[in-house]
């Protein structure tokens, strides 16, 4: 095995746990919401991180790869979110808006690695992000459409 495709094995697996623990991480977000609007598009972004990790897991099985236990993953998202859904939800939205662009470049790293059939299960999981970002940047504009981006990725995967 060359070192590019052990990075991108470990990529991938690192990428896919980290997508299990922001489901549990939205999710305990959504348990601390007041607002039940705002605590239903936290289910959302759950459900969006669902959909990308299960969109690699045949990557996981054709490579042999064995992730952190899927119940450990999600705890350590759920007392995360726990703890960060004292922040408020402005502040949150913000926090949001200035990190998840940066993920983009990591989904592009990863990309790049990858062998060139594993790219389209790939651009499911980059699309995730993509739609993630134009839903903050929505909901900071106050568009009363900004969960769109999230629908639109859960009913194609990103692909249109």
């Amino acid at each position: 095995m060359t070192v590019a495709n052990a990075r991108y094995l470990e990529m991938l697996t690192l990428y896919y746990e980290e997508e299990i623990e922001g489901a549990g991480w939205f999710n305990a977000m959504a348990e601390g919401m007041p607002d039940a609007d705002k605590a239903a598009k936290m289910r959302l972004l759950a459900d969006v991180e669902s959909y990308a990790a299960r969109a690699v897991e045949p990557l996981l099985t054709k490579y042999g790869l064995t992730p952190r236990d899927q119940g450990a993953l999600i705890a350590e998202g759920v007392a995360q979110g726990k703890a960060d859904a004292r922040k408020g939800w402005d502040a949150l939205i913000r926090e949001m808006h200035e990190t998840f662009p940066c993920y983009m470049v990591d989904f592009a790293r990863l990309e790049a690695f990858a062998p060139h059939q594993d790219l389209p299960e790939l651009k499911v999981l980059t699309a995730h992000e993509i739609a993630a970002i134009d839903f903050v940047d929505r909901e900071i504009a106050g568009q009363p459409d900004s969960t769109e981006p999230l629908t639109h990725y859960l009913e194609t995967g990103g692909v249109t």
